[in-house]
C-alpha cells in the first residue's frame, strides 16, 4: 500500500511539502490576522486602553479609599472681584488643605505646589508653549501653577487655579503617571483634562456654587461652529458638554471618585 512514507526517490514530492506548510501559513496568517483584529481587547485586557476599568489610573485607591472633599474656604473674601490676586491666594490656601486632607486618608503624601505664579503675561510662566492662548498653565517637572491674571471677574480665575491645582493633584498621586501607550494622545489628554474640570467644581462646590453653576451653563452652550484652533482645543481638552457634565458630576458628587474619567466610556470624554 502506498502512502507518505513510501515514496520513491523520483516520484514529486511538491504535495506532500504543501499539505505540511500550508496548515503553518494558514495558523500564522490567523494569528496576524487575530491580533490585529483583537488589538483593541487585547489593549483594554492588559488594561491600557484609554477607558479600560482595569487601568491604573481608573483603579487608583483614591477613589476608593476618599470620601467627600472638605471645600469649605473660610478665608475667601466677602467680595471676591474686588481684588482677585487677594482671592486666588485665599483660595490657594484652602486648596493645599483640601488636597492635603484628602490625599491623607488613602496614605498619601501631598505636597503644595513649588509655586503658585499669578502672572501678568503668559510669557512670565514658568514653563509654557508656543500657543499662549491659554488662562492657566501646569508645569509638572517643576510642579509650578500658573494663572493669568486679568481683568476681568475673579470666578473664572480662582476655577483655572482650582483646575491646575487639580492637574498637580494628578501628579503627586501619580495618577497622571499612569499612562500607557496611549501616552500624551488626545484620548489621554481629554480624560486627563475632563478630570481636572471635575476636581476643580467639587473643590468649589461651597464656596462658590451659584458661580459655579453659572460656568457650567456657560461651558455646556456649544454651538457647534469651530475654527482650527477652537477644534484643537476639543480634541485635547474635550467638547464644551463633556466638560459640563463632568463639573456637575464633580459639584454634584464632591468626591475623587465621582471624577473617574480614565474607566469612563469613549462619549463620555469627547
Amino acid at each position: 500500500m502506498g502512502g507518505p512514507r513510501d515514496w520513491e526517490a523520483y516520484e514529486p514530492r511538491r504535495p506532500g511539502m504543501i499539505r505540511r506548510v500550508l496548515p503553518m501559513l494558514l495558523a500564522f496568517a490567523v494569528i496576524l490576522g487575530g491580533l490585529a483584529y483583537l488589538g483593541g481587547d487585547l489593549r483594554e485586557l492588559l488594561g491600557t486602553a484609554p477607558g479600560s476599568p482595569r487601568s491604573a489610573a481608573a483603579t487608583h485607591r483614591l477613589y476608593e479609599e476618599t470620601g467627600p472633599i472638605d471645600a469649605r474656604c473660610g478665608t475667601l473674601p466677602g467680595n471676591l472681584d474686588a481684588d482677585a490676586r487677594t482671592s486666588l491666594k485665599a483660595l490657594a490656601g484652602c486648596l493645599d488643605r483640601m488636597w492635603a486632607d484628602t490625599l491623607a486618608r488613602a496614605g498619601i503624601d501631598y505636597a503644595p505646589p513649588e509655586e503658585v505664579r499669578l502672572i501678568a503675561v503668559p510669557e512670565a510662566a514658568a514653563c509654557g508653549i508656543d500657543d499662549y492662548d491659554w488662562a492657566g498653565i501646569y508645569c509638572p517637572d517643576s510642579r509650578v501653577v500658573n494663572v493669568l491674571v486679568e481683568d476681568e471677574p475673579a470666578f473664572p480665575m480662582m476655577f483655572t487655579l482650582a483646575h491646575e491645582y487639580a492637574h498637580h493633584v494628578q501628579e503627586v498621586s501619580g495618577i497622571a503617571d499612569q499612562r500607557g501607550s496611549e501616552a500624551f494622545d488626545e484620548a489621554w489628554s481629554r480624560r486627563l483634562e475632563l478630570q481636572a474640570d471635575c476636581l476643580a467644581a467639587a473643590t468649589l462646590r461651597i464656596a462658590t456654587p451659584r458661580r459655579l453653576e453659572s460656568l457650567r451653563g456657560f461651558a455646556g452652550h456649544d454651538s457647534g461652529a469651530e475654527d482650527g484652533a477652537e477644534a484643537g482645543y476639543r480634541q485635547s481638552h474635550g467638547s464644551g458638554a463633556s466638560s459640563a457634565e463632568w463639573m456637575r458630576r464633580g459639584q454634584e458628587g464632591g468626591t475623587v471618585a465621582s471624577c473617574n474619567t480614565w474607566g469612563a466610556p469613549a462619549e463620555r470624554v469627547s
